[in-house]
């Protein structure tokens, strides 16, 4: 029975972790939507470099 238990449990935490990474995924992608909406990935990049350019100086 301590078997089943752990199987159980290990199983519950494996869809705990999965549903986890894919809240974060969906959340950083509706993110980057939100912020950039009609931008192309190069102006992204471009606009994320110019926001943190003050911490290389």
């Amino acid at each position: 029975m301590s078997k089943a238990f752990l199987f159980i449990g290990a199983i519950i935490f494996a869809i705990y972790l999965y549903l986890m990474f894919y809240n974060i995924y969906k959340a950083h992608r509706k993110q980057k939507k939100n912020h950039y909406p009609d931008l192309s990935k190069d102006e992204i990049f471009e606009e994320y470099a110019d926001a943190n350019q003050h911490i290389d100086n």
